[in-house]
């Protein structure tokens, strides 16, 4: 059975010192940046940190105001020990100041999936979206949280989406959910 996914700030620290480890340990990792194509800023691989400093309360309280939205607990608490991350499989996700609505940030890509009739369900849910991460090499993944979902205790669905691969958007419980799994499959 797997463990639980992090929650808190402490769980999250846990799991991002054991996942930075496995990054910069990680053969796929090494033979990337040896062959001129690193997966993570050289700032960060000299640092041998893929996270970056934490964000205060007052940065995420004032990220919620400007999108008029509480954020899920367990994305506030990992934000409260990294502010951002390069590398979490082929996904980095954004600092605070990046993240926003989906549809402010890439309105191009909703219109251009508004089409297929079997796409039509997941319009609506994506337009309430916020995105905080992306992948932009190859067919793209967007990592997104459904604010609009949240349960009684403030968690919201997550989704992974491979635009490219003419598949629909994967659906996660909650942001730890999604990031416990990809960090498995891609290291």
């Amino acid at each position: 059975m797997a463990p639980p996914s992090p929650l808190t700030v402490e769980e999250w620290r846990a799991f991002l010192d054991e996942h930075n480890t496995n990054i910069f340990e990680s053969a796929y990792v090494r033979v990337a940046i040896e062959e001129g194509t690193p997966l993570m800023s050289p700032e960060r691989w000299e640092a041998g940190w893929a996270g970056a400093q934490p964000a205060s309360e007052e940065a995420i309280v004032a990220v919620e105001e400007r999108l008029e939205v509480r954020l899920p607990p367990s994305y506030r608490n990992f934000l409260k020990v990294s502010n951002g991350w390069e590398y979490v499989g082929p996904v980095d996700l954004f600092p605070l100041e990046s993240i926003g609505w989906f549809t402010d940030l890439d309105e191009g890509l909703i219109e251009a999936w508004a089409g297929p009739e079997y796409f039509e369900e997941y319009l609506a849910v994506l337009k309430r979206c916020v995105l905080i991460g992306q992948d932009d090499g190859g067919s793209g993944c967007w990592w997104l949280l459904h604010v609009d979902g949240a349960g009684e205790d403030g968690e919201c669905t997550a989704y992974g989406w491979w635009a490219g691969s003419g598949e629909v958007p994967e659906r996660y419980d909650d942001f730890a959910a999604l990031v416990r799994r990809e960090a498995k499959t891609f290291l």
